[in-house]
């Protein structure tokens, strides 16, 4: 199973970075999607409404509701959860040589920093794995440069973020 991981991960990092991207983007739907539709039935109508939009978004007109979670959340979230963690732990490795390949510890601690900032019980595991996805992403194109791995990162969270920006904007005229 290892084997298999490590040569489809390899196989994803050959990509070129838009695909690399995008095939990152759709794996993850893969595992988000039957975990939402199992949270129907695992979360009470309370845990759910938990997780809903807070009132003040909701009322938002929809371009500024656009920019704040499309653009700038996507944008502030890439810095905290990922730039700061690979940061810290590039001059710690500098020390010792150079980051691996593929920074697992760094990939588990960003996505543990995701999981906290999005601390409703609905949306633990999804951020969880989604921070998964967008730091190892993160790794991928930090280690050519920081430009790189904030703008795709930033724009893959945002990728993400687009689903629920339709999904409040187009919700009440359905």
């Amino acid at each position: 199973m290892a084997l298999r991981m490590t040569k489809w991960l390899d196989w994803l990092d050959s990509r070129a970075a838009w695909q690399f991207v995008v095939i990152l983007y759709i794996v993850r739907w893969c595992f988000i999607v039957p975990y939402m539709i199992a949270a129907k039935f695992l979360f009470t109508d309370a845990r759910i409404s938990e997780a809903s939009l807070p009132e003040e978004l909701s009322g938002m007109n929809p371009v500024m509701l656009f920019a704040n979670i499309v653009i700038i959340a996507p944008l502030l979230e890439t810095l905290l959860e990922c730039s700061l963690p690979f940061f810290a732990l590039s001059l710690i490795h500098r020390k010792k040589g150079k980051l691996p390949a593929r920074p697992w510890l760094f990939v588990i601690i960003s996505a543990m920093l995701m999981m906290l900032l999005h601390p409703m019980l609905a949306a633990v595991v999804p951020s969880f794995v989604t921070g998964l996805f967008l730091a190892y992403c993160y790794a991928h194109f930090a280690a050519r440069n920081f430009g790189s791995a904030l703008m795709y990162t930033t724009a893959f969270h945002g990728a993400i973020n687009i689903v629920g920006w339709s999904m409040i904007v187009f919700a009440d005229t359905a």
